[in-house]
């Protein structure tokens, strides 16, 4: 138990994710309460400027997940000095690391989707001038808890690699320490601003944004881009089960190859990254 709380504890106070993962979202929020939604034209019915809410929460929630994706990796890759010796040496098992950093991982997403769920709707009520209150809090809590284990299992996944096939070259592995942050930006904008179809059960990323969209927004939501989806025609709606069965696929899938990697992980110096 000592281990989850000590990266617990680590993770929920890292300054950097602190910075990026919070902070920053709060800047984007008070830009898509303030500055982009100057543009939305007044008395339209309550429930565009919901489901207008509803889609920056969903975007805000990814892009700081995607920001605990990057750390998580940073901290798995500087543990790798000690963890080959724990698991030969201690009665440390990989289980038990890739459970204490699991639940660091849900804890902090849990946490910092709630914080988010909080500012977003102080900022878009006062930026309105009505109640933006979200819907189904069950939904978003539950999105986030399956969102921050996709995002434990995918960086586990991405640094197990870079330890067993790439090593610390400067060239290589921040470059792939920071898919997750690249990933996020690029379907998060993208579920936003164009319509990606079945493409959204494809692909993790635009499918938790959708998963906490409706979750604030507290009614069914389409496949269309969600910053236009009260303006288009409606198309297919979107499957929260479905959503979630996709979600478990991605999760099992990243965690049983990362257990396998795991266990014939060996050390690699972490100053094999420093440029000189």
């Amino acid at each position: 138990m000592r281990l989850q709380i000590y990266l617990t504890k680590r993770l929920l106070t890292n300054p950097t994710l602190v910075g990026w993962g919070l902070l920053f979202m709060l800047f984007w929020a008070a830009l898509g309460a303030f500055v982009e939604s100057a543009s939305i034209p007044s008395h339209l019915p309550i429930e565009d400027y919901e489901f207008y809410t509803s889609s920056w929460y969903g975007l805000l929630v990814l892009l700081s997940f995607s920001s605990i994706g990057v750390s998580l990796s940073y901290s798995i890759a500087y543990h790798t000095g000690s963890i080959p010796y724990l698991l030969r040496y201690s009665k440390m098992k990989a289980y038990d690391y890739i459970f204490g950093l699991t639940i660091a991982g849900v804890v902090t997403s849990v946490v910092y989707s709630l914080i988010l769920l909080a500012v977003v709707d102080l900022f878009f009520s006062q930026h309105f001038g009505l109640q933006m209150r979200p819907a189904n809090i069950p939904l978003i809590v539950v999105s986030s808890l399956f969102a921050g284990l996709f995002f434990i299992s995918f960086s586990l996944f991405l640094e197990l690699m870079v330890i067993k096939y790439l090593g610390f070259n400067p060239a290589t592995s921040q470059a792939v320490n920071f898919i997750p942050l690249i990933l996020g930006y690029l379907f998060g904008f993208a579920a936003l601003y164009l319509n990606l179809g079945n493409l959204i059960y494809g692909s993790p990323f635009a499918d938790i944004e959708y998963l906490l969209t409706e979750g604030y927004y507290g009614h069914k939501i389409y496949m269309n881009a969600l910053i236009s989806a009260t303006t288009l025609p409606a198309s297919e709606v979107f499957s929260v089960l479905t959503g979630f069965l996709v979600l478990v696929v991605w999760i099992i899938a990243l965690f049983g190859i990362s257990q396998l990697l795991f266990n014939k992980m060996y050390y690699r110096n972490i100053y094999e990254s420093k440029i000189v």
